[in-house]
């Protein structure tokens, strides 16, 4: 900010003092914020003259704190620029937001939403003024009713906490143009859209006494099909982004009492359906996830979480206190949305995800100490038999995501792992279930680095489980950024249950089977130290089979692009649907591998993008990096883009781009035959009689894609 007066109060500002302190509202933009009562002196002090962020800063009562509250009061056009017209401001916002009326004219105007803002102001105190606008700024956009208004304050409060600078916007739902529009026009990191309680719930819930069985399912297909419409809007105006949809928490009560069974379509069929026709919209889009409100009154309670003990069915708002007259909501629902929301962001970027799982055993996996007690403890019923039975089943649950477990365990191996082996089945997890033991008298600091360096992770991608404080204590402090739980073991399942850095995206076959691909991968490189370079790879019986992309790829090449960061030529970050798009383009191609060797099927684990002669993205799953399957991979893939015909691949570029983690991948094109031009980052190929001949390379090269897609995560 150059000019020392370029800032001044909105001139719809009004304020108020409270309880609390002071209330600052702009009524036509239906913003509040409370402010600590010592801001008053400098609110007072700058109404109605012109002053810049300094002037703001010295008439503050907590210096530190002045810009987190200027930026608050600029968001919400509380403070304006000096210059500002904002009553053109406030018309040409108004015309460019026809979504916010949530009129539709081919419905009952009578149905359509209030354009009304509901809940409290949001206290910013100077702590969290003074941490507000650190780290990562999220966009948020809000479309629904009252409830998703309420998530805002704790969005914000929330994101701070995970070190998140969260914005927000609100917008009634109004027709499926109109939200694709809003999308379109913000660009969100996140879209919230939760299905209109009016008109579809109102008169699906409470006018469901009133009406037959038959006209229950009329209402019914019409909330479906308006539900496909807009999530598919919704799915098309993403461009890459987060979107979120509610599914419908059910009452509490029924209209049709204990007798609810008895009606073909009651309460409980009708929730049911709409949850599961919300589920078959949103799973064939990569980019949609379900925010479940369901699961959150199975874990919370619908007493504690909405409203429908006191308000009408359909009105579908939060818990209330009836003796408080103003439009509110207690503040459960909105934290635990909040908290969904955000979760949601973490899982579907992979944010902090955790990729290793390392327990301790005696005490933590079971009861007592296994090479002393045995394992008789399976065979009872007491409450610490279903709680360790509970953790094995959590760890196993892990497994199947692709997780990778471990143990970390002070004792003796062989007699552990004997009596652990002897145990067998009995919902247990077996030794075979993890992919490496340090069982032995070291410290567990040493054990886990250890752990780390075998697999490749670093300490932030690791969990470590131990039932001992004092041993928590030592690895926290010997291994920074190590993920610990903390607490009781009784509370270790719920964590590994709910965690978004333990979801690593949609589940599938290829990660079901990490732990057998990462036990091949740790025996290939124990043979790896008796074998020349040459004799290893022939020794393996490597093979990579290369096709041109379908569209049944398209989610697995994305994913590759997205989370790959050692072998990755440019770290490009795509989605399933813009793949689509790009390979409409011409003279564009996409090729995928699948790799394997005599110890294991590894997927498709390769995608290679050439685009207008450039390779302009080119991805290799770190689990068969130590194959040397790269450079056949990308020889094949050019020489199948042009049917063979190696002299039309002259002048073809190779592009990287260096990146603190992709090392690996910085030779591939001058290992292909490639010459660096310049100091750009292009490498092209002059002479095609430079690609190494695939006969003569020490991997099987085969053209033909097997007949099912194996998909997992790097």
């Amino acid at each position: 900010m150059s000019a020392a007066h370029e800032l001044r109060f909105s001139s719809f500002l009004s304020t108020v003092v409270v309880d609390s302190g002071i209330l600052l509202a702009h009524g036509p933009r239906q913003q509040r914020i409370v402010l600590d009562a010592a801001w008053e002196r400098c609110v007072r002090a700058l109404s109605g003259v012109a002053f810049g962020p300094e002037a703001f800063a010295e008439l503050a009562p907590d210096r530190a704190a002045a810009p987190g509250v200027l930026r608050a009061l600029m968001e919400r056009h509380l403070i304006v620029p000096e210059d500002c017209d904002e009553e053109a401001a406030l018309r040409a916002s108004f015309a460019n937001r026809p979504e916010n009326s949530g009129h539709d004219p081919a419905v009952d105007p009578a149905g359509s939403w209030p354009a009304t803002r509901y809940g409290l102001p949001q206290h910013l105190s100077d702590t969290a003024a003074a941490a507000s606008g650190a780290g990562e700024a999220v966009r948020v956009l809000l479309i629904g009713g009252c409830v998703t208004q309420f998530t805002e304050e704790p969005l914000h409060a929330l994101g701070r906490e995970l070190g998140l600078d969260v914005r927000t916007e609100h917008l009634w739902p109004g027709p499926s143009a109109g939200l694709a529009r809003a999308v379109r026009r913000l660009r969100p990191d996140v879209t919230v859209y939760q299905p209109g309680v009016q008109p579809f719930l109102t008169g699906l819930f409470d006018g469901a006494h009133t009406c037959d069985d038959e006209e229950r399912a009329h209402r019914l297909a019409l909330m479906k099909n308006a539900l496909t419409l807009a999530v598919g809007a919704l799915a098309q105006a993403l461009e890459g982004s987060l979107g979120l949809v509610h599914n419908i928490a059910p009452p509490a009560l029924s209209p049709f009492g204990r007798y609810d069974f008895a009606e073909e379509y009651g309460l409980r069929r009708l929730v049911a359906e709409l949850n599961q026709h919300i589920d078959r919209c949103v799973r064939s889009h990569p980019d949609l996830m379900v925010v479940d409100e369901e699961r959150l009154v199975a874990r919370y309670g619908a007493a504690a979480l909405f409203d429908d003990l006191v308000f009408p069915f359909g009105h579908h708002g939060g818990s209330v206190d009836p003796g408080d007259e103003r439009p509110h909501q207690l503040p459960a629902l909105g934290r635990a949305l909040a908290g969904e929301y955000l979760a949601c962001l973490r899982a579907h970027r992979g944010t902090g995800r955790i990729k290793l799982v390392v327990t301790d055993l005696d005490g933590t996996l079971w009861p007592g100490i296994a090479a002393d007690d045995g394992f008789d403890w399976v065979d009872g019923d007491a409450t610490s038999r279903w709680l360790h039975l509970g953790l094995h089943q959590a760890l196993s649950v892990l497994k199947s995501r692709g997780v990778l477990l471990a143990t970390c365990s002070k004792g003796d191996a062989h007699a552990t792992l004997g009596v652990w082996e002897e145990a067998g089945g009995r919902q247990l997890l077996g030794p075979d279930d993890f992919v490496l033991h340090r069982i032995n008298w070291r410290p567990k600091p040493e054990n886990i680095a250890d752990l780390c360096a075998r697999l490749g992770f670093t300490p932030d991608q690791v969990l470590f489980l131990d039932d001992n404080p004092v041993e928590r204590a030592e690895t926290a402090a010997a291994l920074p950024g190590l993920h610990i739980a903390e607490g009781p073991v009784h509370g270790f399942r719920e964590l590994l249950l709910s965690s978004p850095a333990l979801e690593a995206g949609r589940r599938t076959a290829e990660a079901a089977r990490r732990t057998d691909t990462t036990r091949a991968m740790l025996r290939r490189e124990e043979l790896r130290a008796d074998l020349d370079r040459d004799a290893f790879l022939r020794s393996l019986d490597v093979r990579v089979r290369v096709a041109e992309a379908g569209p049944e790829h398209l989610a697995r090449a994305a994913e590759l692009f997205n989370r790959t960061n050692q072998f990755t030529t440019t770290a490009w970050r795509t989605g399933p649907e813009e793949l689509r798009r790009v390979l409409a383009e011409p003279e564009t191609r996409l090729h995928v591998a699948y790799v394997s060797d005599r110890f294991g099927d590894y997927g498709l684990t390769g995608a290679c993008l050439v685009r207008g002669g450039v390779v302009t993205a080119f991805a290799l799953s770190c689990r068969v990096i130590g194959l040397d399957v790269a450079v056949p991979f990308l020889v094949a893939a050019l020489e199948d883009g042009v049917g063979g015909r190696r002299a039309l691949l002259a002048g073809l570029v190779g592009r990287i781009v260096v990146t603190d983690r992709n090392t690996p991948a910085r030779e591939l094109f001058l290992n292909a035959g490639f010459e660096v031009r310049g100091d750009d980052g292009l490498q092209v190929l002059a002479d095609p009689g430079r690609l190494p001949e695939l006969s003569a390379l020490p991997v099987a090269v085969l053209s033909a894609a097997p007949a099912t897609a194996r998909t997992g995560g790097p």
